[in-house]
């Protein structure tokens, strides 16, 4: 990274880094970034592991399939509910009502897993809210097509990356829907853009980085805050772009931002972000940065 010596003794000040400015190399400068993220980083791992609004009931009796939805799931604040055959899920089924239910069709045999869909469709309400989800390494299309005639919601075959598959029809539901804090849509298959309405308190922060994780984890590794409409932003989460901008970086995409005011963009400068953040004044430029 290249940087003046007044860029180089902000950093170095703001990190708390005891050496001379004339003294630095290139591995002072990383020492002296990882320190200014564990300042600014005050967001743990718990605030993108808020459980949602929903419930999952995963019916496998693989306990590698089942390990690695789980961890997926929980990685983008789900907390599913495990059942390892028939009798089990049929159990849970009685406790309380999953929104999301995915059900291995082989328990061990096909026909566990048809009884068990054909009990699930009995229990679903009538505006078919709960949805059901077949998993299956089977390609025998008059089992597929018993499975859509019985009445489920989708199928997926069970290749190397079926979980992902899964995650990515579960949370297309809530796409399109307008959320109190900001509206999310995809512009293509792995940049997803979110135009922010308030970034005022840790709920509207917490609401956001779970999403942003679920988008990243479902193919979208290029994120775009518009900001056109934050009007009152508060420094003190500037940590926020911090934590966005390393979760994208990891996924070997950007974390963009668009429109953003005086006080975002002194705050980005403070924070030493200015020169690792790209702000744009459009989405389409913003686009066009990764295309």
């Amino acid at each position: 990274m290249e940087i003046n010596n007044e860029q180089l003794e902000k950093l170095i000040d703001l990190s708390g880094l005891n050496i001379e400015t004339s003294n630095a190399v290139e591995e002072d400068i990383n020492k002296a970034l990882i320190l200014i993220e564990r300042k600014l980083n005050s967001f743990s791992d718990e605030a993108m592991t808020v459980p949602v609004e929903f419930n999952i009931l995963i019916v496998d009796d693989l306990e590698l399939s089942i390990y690695q939805f789980n961890q997926l799931l929980k990685k983008v604040g789900i907390v599913p509910t495990v059942a390892r055959n028939k009798i089990e899920a049929l159990a849970e089924l009685k406790k309380k009502k999953f929104d999301y239910i995915v059900v291995d069709l082989f328990l061990p045999d096909a026909q566990d897993g048809m009884e068990l869909i054909e009990e699930c469709i009995k229990l679903r309400d009538a505006k078919r809210t709960n949805k059901i989800i077949v998993m299956s390494g089977t390609d025998d299309k008059n089992l597929i097509e018993s499975c859509y005639k019985l009445g489920i919601d989708e199928f997926v075959p069970k290749s190397s990356n079926w979980h992902d598959q899964i995650l990515k029809f579960i949370t297309s539901s809530l796409t399109s829907k307008q959320h109190e804090d900001f509206f999310k849509y995809s512009i293509n298959e792995n940049i997803c853009c979110y135009t922010i309405n308030k970034f005022n308190s840790k709920k509207h922060i917490d609401a956001i980085v779970k999403d942003v994780t679920t988008s990243l984890y479902t193919g979208f590794n290029n994120i775009i805050f518009n900001m056109e409409n934050v009007k009152i932003f508060d420094d003190e989460y500037t940590s926020i772009f911090t934590t966005l901008y390393k979760m994208c970086n990891e996924k070997g995409g950007k974390f963009m931002l668009v429109k953003i005011t005086d006080s975002v963009k002194n705050a980005l400068t403070d924070a030493f972000l200015d020169t690792l953040i790209p702000t744009f004044t459009s989405v389409d430029a913003a686009v066009s940065s990764v295309e």
